[in-house]
């Protein structure tokens, strides 16, 4: 009830993007050709901006009158390309790769730029002289808890790999891929084949026992989505334990939790975090030297946040070690969270004391509830975007 808009539906990969591009595309045969010609951009994060902040047509340049991509369709003919048509395109700013029939009768275009799977153009078909014939949502294609269980990344859900148009050119063949856990596996993505008739755009309900499998495989990661979703949520209302074994991964989520739970600009500053590991470990000096790093940075308003559990005393060995190198009152913005036993923090404290950093100790023996603002559903994006 607290929380439903603020948990997010498994992890999600990045991914980037680069600005749109001229593009050609050749049909199987290489006799008939699709140029896109996007439309014009100030540049990708002017795009974005405009996004946010509602200005439309978003990242456009003065003087530019195209509002969409636009396509030119060329036909071979004895060694020379001839224009067949010219036409915008479905495409706000430009698709993401198209498929040209060897006829010409049909260009089939997948996703707009940086939204694959989301929005109206997932696929649109072109007919006879750049007519639309249909353009597609995933909805139309697929079912809603299949498309909930396709990997995804921070724009987009990717669905499909390798489509291609029928051999008698009547049906573009969708690749559809088939929900996995190991999403970040060098190993090809399994995909079954949705069919989609060029003339109509109708979807060709699948059939068949692949079809049955890529079903079951997607009922099968919904679940264990919904169950990972359940545990986010258990864990973002109930109060923050410490980790109980010195695992770097599991002690850099509780310092950035933590952070968001006790430190008054929980929305206006970003921690860095850092776990100290034993003399040991292959990464040791690694991590004596990001100690070092945290506290030589010296920018306004910074937060550090420092764990050793497997050695509190090297981090007091380390923190005193650099202080004798900060400029008194050098870090008089900067505050310092410290999860180690309280006398390790004290001493932390006494070593910074003429840099001016705040020392703030963590107690790991006692739970950090959740603050009340989270569980009402703010987040350290809202004063960066506005209250909108």
């Amino acid at each position: 009830m607290l929380l439903i808009a603020l948990v997010v539906s498994g992890p999600a990969c990045a991914d980037s993007w680069g600005p749109p591009t001229r593009t050609t595309y050749l049909s199987a045969d290489q006799n008939v050709r699709l140029t896109v010609v996007p439309r014009e951009l100030r540049s990708p994060l002017a795009y974005f901006d405009d996004k946010v902040n509602g200005r439309e047509p978003a990242g456009q340049p003065a003087g530019e009158t195209r509002s969409t991509a636009e396509g030119t369709l060329e036909r071979r003919v004895d060694g020379r390309w001839l224009q067949v048509w010219k036409a915008p395109l479905a495409n706000e700013v430009a698709p993401v790769t198209a498929l040209v029939s060897n006829d010409g009768e049909h260009v089939v275009t997948f996703d707009d730029w940086h939204m694959v799977g989301l929005g109206s153009n997932v696929v649109a078909i072109y007919g006879r002289d750049g007519a639309l014939v249909r353009s597609l949502e995933l909805g139309d294609i697929l079912p809603k808890d299949y498309i909930e269980a396709l990997p995804r990344s921070v724009s987009s859900l990717w669905w499909h790999d390798q489509d291609r148009i029928s051999g008698d050119g009547k049906h573009v063949l969708l690749a559809v891929v088939v929900p996995r856990n190991d999403t970040m596996s060098s190993e090809r993505l399994e995909t079954v084949d949705v069919a989609v008739d060029l003339d109509t755009g109708a979807v060709v309900p699948p059939q068949g026992e692949h079809w049955q499998h890529a079903l079951a495989e997607a009922r099968r990661i919904r679940a264990a989505r919904l169950a990972y979703e359940a545990d986010q949520k258990a864990a973002f209302v109930a109060p923050l334990i410490a980790p109980t074994s010195a695992d770097e991964l599991s002690w850099h989520n509780y310092l950035r939790e933590a952070f968001l739970r006790l430190d008054p600009d929980w929305k206006r500053r970003t921690p860095s975090t850092t776990v100290v590991l034993a003399p040991p470990a292959p990464n040791y000096a690694l991590s004596e030297g990001w100690v070092r790093d945290d506290l030589h940075r010296g920018w306004e308003d910074d937060v550090a946040m420092f764990a050793a559990p497997a050695a509190p005393e090297r981090l007091v060995a380390i923190v005193s070690k650099v202080a004798h190198s900060l400029t008194p009152g050098s870090l008089t913005s900067t505050r310092v969270y410290v999860a180690a036993p309280a006398d390790r923090a004290d001493a932390v404290r006494t070593a910074l004391a003429q840099s001016g950093a705040e020392v703030i100790w963590l107690d790991t023996t006692k739970p950090i509830p959740q603050r009340p603002e989270r569980l009402r559903g703010e987040t350290p994006l809202d004063d960066f975007f506005g209250d909108e």
